[in-house]
């Protein structure tokens, strides 16, 4: 597994920075840096009405309480809805599935497997008015689905909560941040364990101009109300590049690392990990 995870992170890093030297060589365009600039200040945006296919891989050479090295693969689709008779209120709808690879104790060997599938469905609210204010703020149903086919994967029950997200920009600095609360009230087997969680997902974002941004958005900080149950806030920094194409799609590339700032309860955690995204963003679709 390792060698096959070099393969892919060498191929997302030459891709990256052949992309970057052809940027840099053929200069920014009038349309085009602006058009850049802007999916690049939502792509990170959790309420920005941006429809896209994300694909991201974590990979994490160091961990605490194993000798093992975790990755997981995130396919992540975002929907974009527009108000409509049925519904007054823009929606946001967000599945996520992910291919998993997990230490199954302290020595090195590990499983790969489907780990449970999260959705959320954002309502945004019209008020304020985002345009002069520059704040946009929604909420809406969080689900996690037992769909994990391993016992060293997933929860193993259905779980639901509120989501709540907010968007504020400054100039060129942005700061977001992104809630889900679950908690389980079904079981796949008289071994699953009850869950009550938050996930908080802090963005601040800062562009650079022709489709560059530095970002610290990728860390998920998750505390777990039982008692004596874990609690992990990392902390994350990266860059990213968005590459238009024409008017229909565009792709984002992004690079981060993320490392383990606080924990309790956790012995077995991830001490440091590096993540490449690619994004493919249809801006057209949704309007």
């Amino acid at each position: 597994m390792p060698a096959t995870v070099g393969v892919i992170l060498s191929t997302l890093l030459t891709f990256v920075f052949g992309l970057a030297l052809t940027s840099l060589a053929d200069g920014p365009t009038g349309k085009g840096a602006s058009s850049d600039e802007t999916l690049a200040d939502e792509v990170n945006d959790p309420l920005a009405h941006l429809t896209q296919i994300q694909i991201k891989d974590e990979y994490t050479p160091s961990e605490y309480g194993t000798d093992a090295q975790s990755n997981t693969l995130q396919i992540r689709t975002i929907f974009t809805i527009r108000p409509h008779l049925w519904m007054p209120f823009e929606q946001l709808i967000r599945p996520t599935v992910q291919i998993v690879t997990v230490p199954q104790g302290r020595s090195s060997p590990t499983v790969t497997a489907l780990d449970d599938m999260q959705l959320f469905d954002l309502f945004v609210m019209p008020v304020p008015d985002a345009e002069r204010t520059r704040f946009r703020w929604g909420f809406g149903p969080y689900f996690i689905f037992p769909m994990s086919t391993s016992q060293y994967t997933g929860n193993g029950s259905w779980q639901v909560g509120p989501a709540w997200a907010f968007s504020w920009e400054i100039d060129r600095l942005k700061f977001a941040g992104l809630f889900q609360q679950a908690t389980s009230f079904a079981y796949t087997s008289g071994h699953s364990k009850s869950a009550a969680s938050i996930t908080i997902q802090p963005i601040i974002t800062y562009q650079l101009g022709q489709g560059w941004y530095l970002k610290s958005s990728d860390a998920n900080w998750k505390i777990n109300f039982r008692h004596r149950s874990s609690t992990e806030i990392p902390i994350s920094a990266g860059f990213g590049k968005v590459w238009e194409f024409n008017d229909n799609y565009s792709i984002n590339t992004g690079f981060a690392g993320e490392w383990m700032a606080y924990r309790q309860f956790a012995n077995q955690v991830e001490q440091f990990t590096l993540k490449f995204q690619i994004n493919v963003l249809l801006p057209q679709l949704g309007e």
